[in-house]
């Protein structure tokens, strides 16, 4: 009988682009959990409530271990019910041609709903007899053991426990309340808890590593999703923090017609689709985002416009002076993109002139003045300008009550009038963010949950999205996994 070939590529959302599979938090977390189960004799106990995904994250073990013998006992669900429920369980992928053919990866599939202990004990001592490098699965140990005595379950865990290196045998115990499930926290060697939550409304989905004996476990949380009832953990964040060994130009996601792209079409289809011309949008960024994740997301979403000709403005954060947001900027668009469409707020006057940098100031009527010229100027190349203000920097400058000037107000109609984008990030309240979140067509916000990037909308409300933020373009890359 064929069996799966190493891990199957996760499903993703259909209207969403995929997330890769091969990820840091992935790849740290599951990755260990199967090694830790590849030793003859682990025992791993997975506990969690009902509906957290207990069954799932069994199942994509059993997919994901390769070349082992696999035995799946369920005392829940029907092997047919099973099936239906979680119809790629019968996907074998040919280890030569990589084709998928409809047969089960599972070497056995068991109903133990109406089997008698001394009938699970057998079936347990049988394969451990056999002295076949295997993993079996009993879902749930509640079930199996609904209709023992104290001496029946003793049998049970003596027959699943023991001799297990000398059987070259492993086991996934799946209990739904440990309380219940006696002393087998204390006699496995792993445990693995699942559980949901929620942010702001949404769903949010943790995997906790409570131990693994003898490895040593880097990560011990994370988020994952169920979506297409595969159990697929969050990547971590920026998968190369900070660095860019080979940048390269960053290609276009195409602006649709009377709308922009904001670079991924993750996000736009987030959205609905685009953002159309005029709008204002509001991205509220926690202070456990890092700078580097936030200035990433904002590069791609400026040479995104950049590169389709469009002309952009910048108010950069404190994190990063005028001449670290164009050096980082610059090699996604070019030096002479720079030069040409971009400018860059600068309130340090000492540095040298460049003529992508706008020196302001610090006093709010002249930068004003100075701010709508350098803006007037650009739309001699597109009328369709992009302006990137960070809300937190205008206060730290100008100070919290002095940003209502009636310039402002014809500025921020203006850019309406000719259907720009306008984008603010703010990281903290005040009046100024007030004022924009007043006016916005589209409003964000970006946090860090459990070591992963998510992303959801307020406005419109959407779902919790995880974050695969990359280079393996070369050039930023935002996908987006719903979280179900």
């Amino acid at each position: 009988m064929a069996v799966a070939h190493g891990r199957s590529q996760h499903e993703a959302p259909a209207e969403l682009a995929p997330v890769p599979p091969d990820t840091s938090l992935e790849s740290v977390m599951f990755d260990l959990i199967l090694k830790f189960l590849q030793t003859p004799g682990q025992v791993l106990l997975v506990q969690g409530p009902p509906g957290s995904g207990k069954t799932t994250f069994a199942l994509e073990i059993l997919n994901s271990l390769g070349e082992t013998h696999k035995i799946y006992a369920s005392s829940r669900v029907a092997p047919a019910r099973l099936r239906q429920h979680f119809p790629w369980i019968d996907e074998v992928i040919d280890t030569m041609s990589g084709r998928t053919a409809r047969a089960s990866w599972i070497d056995e599939l068991h109903d133990l709903r109406r089997v008698e202990p001394d009938t699970i004990f057998n079936q347990v001592l049988r394969l451990k007899h056999s002295k076949q490098r295997a993993v079996l699965v009993v879902d749930s140990w509640e079930g199996a053991i609904r209709n023992t005595n104290d001496e029946g379950r003793k049998m049970l865990e003596s027959a699943v426990l023991s001799e297990l290196d000398e059987s070259k045998v492993s086991v996934v115990i799946v209990v739904e309340d440990s309380k219940k499930a006696g002393d087998l926290g204390y006699l496995v060697d792993g445990i693995v808890t699942l559980d949901q939550s929620e942010l702001d409304g949404r769903r949010v989905r943790t995997i906790a590593i409570n131990k693994l004996r003898g490895f040593s476990v880097p990560t011990k949380r994370g988020i994952f999703s169920l979506d297409k009832a595969r159990f697929t953990i969050l990547p971590n964040g920026l998968r190369t923090p900070g660095i860019n060994l080979h940048p390269k130009p960053l290609e276009p996601v195409p602006n649709p017609s009377g709308a922009f792209s904001l670079g991924s079409r993750g996000m736009d289809q987030m959205l609905g689709g685009s953002i159309p011309r005029g709008s204002f949008l509001l991205i509220d960024v926690d202070s456990s985002v890092s700078p580097v994740e936030i200035r990433t997301i904002l590069n791609m979403v400026r040479a995104n416009f950049i590169n389709q000709k469009g002309p952009c403005v910048i108010v950069p954060t404190a994190a990063y002076s005028s001449d670290s947001v164009a050096e980082s900027l610059s090699k996604y668009v070019g030096w002479d993109v720079i030069d040409e469409r971009v400018r860059i707020l600068e309130y340090n006057q000492s540095l040298a002139p460049k003529k992508w940098r706008l020196v302001m100031k610090s006093n709010l009527s002249d930068d004003v003045k100075t701010f709508a010229y350098a803006w007037d100027e650009l739309a001699k190349i597109s009328p369709h300008r992009m302006l990137d203000i960070n809300v937190d920097k205008a206060v730290q400058v100008y100070g919290r009550d002095e940003l209502s000037v009636p310039g402002l107000t014809e500025l921020g109609a203006n850019m309406r009038d000719t259907e720009g984008l306008n984008i603010a990030i703010a990281s903290t309240d005040s009046k100024l963010r007030d004022q924009w979140l007043s006016v916005v067509d589209y409003h964000l916000k970006i946090k860090n949950a459990d070591g992963s990037l998510v992303i959801y909308g307020v406005k419109p409300f959407t779902p919790l999205y995880g974050v695969d933020l990359n280079f393996d373009k070369g050039y930023p890359v935002l996908n987006l996994m719903q979280i179900v």
